[in-house]
């Protein structure tokens, strides 16, 4: 399917889907336009918004599921969904038979979100995560696709009374080293183990030539300014207080106290620490100094593309080539917002992280100890 050039016959549908089945059912013809947001890190992953104007007010109790299709200049057609949620009404305005109004829609993750077992729950030493999190989610209604994985917990492990089923559920995924419950655009709940996007193929490139389908305007950004480059630590026991710090100030780095011409400081108190001595203790202090400022030093860039609709999903890689702009980026897509209207306007996120590569430069002392 060719994305870029001109589209014709657009049509976005809003189909209720009936629940628990999801078998679908009539379309909404009253709904006349929204949007949709979706998230890596939200715990419903996928969210939206419509507005309606009609006779009737659309049916609450189901999902619906949200189309896009249209036929590109060369005669190519394309249909597929682009989210599907429950909607909740928050605004209904009537004048005469007609009804108007607006609601929002949660992607089918609430159904896991919204309940728990309301007492602790112990799951015991040796179940299989996974299973276990994919039948939780599956006795609520949810339709589950979970990869196969042969890990088991290693000891039991309680849950409390308030947890939601959709906690405990990325709790065991976690614990199998699985990425976090998401939904496709279906609204099928998916467990997969989690790879970091950026080390796949990208799945999609957006290019400024002539198969261009974004827009020449591409927004970056980065978590520079929030990024510590000196780290102090202290810690007081009844032996010593000691001090240690871990400086950046490596002039390569865009982070460092070089370059910013300022400290950003990052100030802990250590109430642990390994050694029999003070000494010792306080070798261990600046090796955890260095530790801390390297483990918050991770650069985040991030790259909002606008384009036309294309069917690209949270999770895969993506890569920027923006010649005229002089930019390159390859970046997980972590968020997706796209609008129901015309072209279905689509912004793209990516994101990119940057291990720490500086010169650390430490130190330490003890202020008093016992001896003094």
């Amino acid at each position: 399917m060719r994305w870029h050039g001109n589209r014709f016959d657009e049509r976005w549908t809003f189909r209720r889907v009936k629940w628990p089945g999801m078998n679908e059912a009539e379309d909404y013809w009253q709904i006349t336009g929204g949007k949709s947001s979706e998230s890596q890190f939200k715990d419903l992953k996928a969210t939206g918004s419509i507005d309606f104007e009609g006779a009737e007010v659309p049916d609450d109790n189901d999902p619906v599921r949200v189309y896009y299709g249209f036929t590109n200049q060369w005669g190519e057609t394309w249909e597929g969904p682009v989210l599907t949620g429950f909607l909740e009404l928050s605004k209904t305005e009537r004048s005469g038979a007609g009804v108007s109004g607006s609601g929002s829609v949660s992607g089918m993750l609430c159904v896991a979100a919204d309940t728990g077992p309301g007492a602790p729950l112990t799951v015991p030493e040796g179940t299989a995560a996974v299973e276990a999190a994919a039948g939780y989610l599956r006795a609520l209604g949810l339709a589950v696709n979970a990869a196969p994985s042969g890990y088991r917990l290693a000891s039991a492990h309680t849950f409390d009374a308030q947890d939601t089923w959709l906690a405990i559920a990325n709790w065991l995924l976690t614990a199998a080293n699985f990425g976090s419950a998401t939904t496709d655009a279906w609204g099928t709940v998916q467990m997969q183990p989690y790879v970091e996007p950026t080390e796949r193929e990208p799945t999609w490139t957006f290019r400024d030539d002539e198969t261009a389908f974004f827009f020449p305007k591409v927004t970056t950004s980065d978590n520079r300014a929030d990024t510590p480059n000196v780290v102090r630590l202290w810690y007081e026991g009844d032996a010593a207080g000691l001090m240690a710090e871990a400086r950046n100030d490596d002039p390569r780095s865009p982070a460092g106290t070089v370059q910013r011409g300022r400290e950003v400081l990052l100030c802990e108190t250590v109430t642990e620490l390994a050694g029999d001595t003070p000494a010792k203790m306080l070798q261990a202090l600046e090796e955890l100094a260095a530790k801390r400022l390297a483990d918050n030093s991770t650069r985040i860039e991030y790259a909002e593309v606008q384009c036309l609709f294309v069917p690209a999903q949270v999770g895969e890689c993506g890569l920027l080539d923006y010649t005229r702009a002089g930019t390159t980026f390859t970046g997980g897509i972590t968020a997706k917002d796209v609008d129901f209207g015309h072209g279905g306007e689509t912004t793209v996120t990516m994101r990119r992280l940057l291990r720490p590569d500086f010169k650390t430069t430490t130190s330490s002392k003890a202020v008093w100890t016992d001896e003094q």
